[in-house]
């Protein structure tokens, strides 16, 4: 009997003792904190250089020249700006493409569309925690058709808007990055090119393209 005395004594001696002035859960919540994660710096943030490669198809319609099927073609593009706000980007873009088609009929006449655009751009973040983003832009384009066989050449310009919408990733910015923001982003964009008609019948050209887009913000 003296022994399990002596022993139940010892537990309680050893039996840690919270402090009269700190709550019962304070020292648990300590704990997790601990383990909380570090807030995650933005990664589209600062100034930004980049550019994108593109496939496309392009419609367009010159004066003199038959161009009923879309042209097949690859282009690019390059970007520099700045995110002013943490939701709002403002830059240039500068770019152009090729595309080839051949009319069925007439003994499969080759046709080959050039074009290029100055752009001044805006990004937009819906979510500014996602890295998603809404471009759109307006600026000048101009382009020209030739026909394998025909001398002259049919040409468009003036005006050009422009869509798209771009997913990134960030694969490097969590190992060389981890508490500043930016970092090097890559990722797919759809968007849409418009070389507007001046005249009802006058020429035009529309550019659908799917991209890889790279780009490497500075951060802010």
């Amino acid at each position: 009997m003296p022994q399990i005395v002596a022993v139940a004594l010892g537990l309680v001696a050893i039996a840690p003792v919270a402090r009269a002035d700190e709550p019962a859960a304070a020292a648990p919540a300590r704990e997790r904190g601990a383990w909380r994660r570090p807030p995650i710096p933005p990664r589209i943030d600062g100034t930004y250089l980049g550019g994108i490669v593109y496939g496309s198809a392009s419609l367009a319609r010159v004066n003199g020249l038959d161009t009923g099927s879309p042209f097949a073609g690859a282009g690019g593009a390059a970007r520099v700006g700045q995110m002013v706000l943490p939701w709002l980007g403002l830059g240039l873009s500068l770019g152009g493409g090729v595309g080839y088609r051949s009319e069925q009929r007439d003994g499969g006449v080759r046709q080959r569309l050039g074009m290029g655009a100055l752009l001044v751009e805006g990004t937009f973040l819906p979510i500014p925690r996602l890295p998603l983003s809404l471009r759109t832009g307006f600026g000048f384009t101009g382009g020209a058709v030739r026909q394998a066989g025909v001398a002259a050449r049919s040409g468009f310009g003036g005006a050009a808007f422009t869509l798209a919408a771009r997913w990134e990733w960030f694969p490097f910015a969590k190992r060389y990055r981890p508490s500043r923001g930016g970092g090097f982003g890559v990722g797919p964009e759809l968007g849409w090119l418009g070389a507007t008609p001046a005249a009802r019948g006058r020429p035009m050209a529309h550019v659908l393209y799917v991209a890889v887009a790279m780009t490497m913000y500075f951060g802010s």
